[in-house]
């Protein structure tokens, strides 16, 4: 596993509209495997995963500032 990309970003949390900070880790597992690891600020204790293709892999490296999160449903 090798560490592709990580980012650290703010959010508003909509149960205290206070400001907080999340970071993805995008993660090459092995050929056209990624895995995208979401984590929140501790406290919320919520991480996500999620498997991405090649394609998907690249579309979330080349986001915008304003797309981040956008992988969070």
């Amino acid at each position: 596993m090798q560490l592709i990309e990580s980012r650290i970003y703010p959010f508003l949390c909509a149960q205290t509209l206070a400001e907080r900070q999340a970071r993805d880790s995008l993660f090459r597992i092995g050929e056209n495997e990624f895995l995208l690891h979401m984590t929140s600020e501790a406290g919320t204790e919520e991480d996500r995963l999620v498997w991405l293709d090649s394609r998907a892999a690249l579309l979330w490296i080349n986001q915008t500032t304003d797309e981040y999160g956008t992988n969070w449903k």
